[in-house]
């Protein structure tokens, strides 16, 4: 019985009721151990799998991202609206809006 609990890994209700607290414990804690036994050999098979793959080759001329560090070693941030000489989102809304109005206008004339 243990072992199909075990494989299933459900306790049927009624049989759950039967039990007295200690029994429970018991099997919550055999219940949790093959939990944890079942994730490692998964990991490890993950893990070996990983290994056999054969490694991806680099293309030339790649292209790769790089993020400017700051003064203390993180990457720099910059938060909009933080500075006093920042626009204001509505600003620059405008501004892109006006932009895009006289690039339509210039083709169009």
């Amino acid at each position: 019985m243990l072992q199909q609990i075990l494989r299933d890994m459900f306790v049927d209700p009624e049989l759950l009721a039967e039990l007295d607290e200690e029994q429970k414990q018991i099997l919550f804690c055999k219940m949790r151990e093959e939990q944890v036994r079942r994730w490692t050999e998964r990991e490890a098979a993950l893990e070996t799998q990983e290994r056999n793959k054969p490694p991806r080759r680099k293309k030339p001329g790649g292209r790769c991202v790089g993020f400017k560090a700051g003064c203390d070693g993180q990457p720099w941030v910059w938060v909009m609206g933080e500075h006093k000489d920042d626009r204001s989102i509505e600003e620059i809304i405008e501004a892109e809006q006006q932009s895009r109005a006289s690039k339509m206008a210039s083709v169009w004339y």
